[in-house]
């Protein structure tokens, strides 16, 4: 029997022993890492857009225009801006067994400097006559309209001038023009500012 208990004793040790070391394997050591400081750069103050989206009559800048093509594409909307280019058709003097060049319809450029050379900045606007002589005429004095009627040709469309221009913007007009930018098809217009005297 003392063979027995002194193993029954001997078996309790092993097991205590073998539960400690379970006990004590089975606790992580915890490593304490050293603290991590982010170095991030400052956040960078953005500059206030070049011009307003739209102004306070509700007409919309050019850049504005361009900022939100796909909510105001094929609306009818106003842009203001200054007229940078008219097209005006080349000179020919036609000599023998030559042709002129063909002519385009009358068409021009505003933006929202009036010394915006950049094609990609400036607005074109298409639709205000259908050929030269209409713009002939109505530079005349006469009131004329577009073939559709629907279109007064405007007789004082200067470059320099700052315009208020009502109309439909869209990809392509009904005469022909397509932009991937857009273009205004001419409805009304109105002169805010005349060009400065050079």
């Amino acid at each position: 029997m003392g063979v027995r208990l002194f193993g029954l004793m001997l078996a309790g040790v092993l097991l205590s022993a073998g539960c400690e070391q379970i006990t004590s394997a089975s606790e992580p050591e915890v490593e304490q890492l050293p603290e991590i400081v982010p170095n991030l750069p400052e956040v960078p103050t953005l500059p206030p857009p070049p011009f307003p989206t739209t102004y306070e009559d509700e007409s919309y800048s050019v850049y504005g225009l361009r900022l939100r093509p796909a909510k105001v594409l094929d609306t009818d909307l106003s842009v203001t801006g200054y007229i940078i280019d008219i097209y005006e058709p080349p000179v020919c003097k036609k000599r023998k067994n030559e042709e002129c060049p063909r002519v385009a319809a009358p068409h021009m450029f505003i933006a929202d400097t009036a010394d915006q050379t950049d094609r990609a900045e400036q607005l074109l606007v298409v639709g205000y006559a259908d050929n030269q002589e209409q713009l002939a005429r109505a530079r005349r004095g006469r009131k004329t309209t577009t073939i559709s009627g629907e279109v007064v040709v405007p007789r004082n469309l200067e470059v320099g001038n700052r315009v208020r221009v009502k109309g439909h913007f869209r990809l392509m007009s009904s005469g022909g023009f397509n932009t991937s930018n857009g273009l205004l098809e001419f409805a009304s217009h109105e002169t805010l500012a005349k060009a400065e005297a050079k």
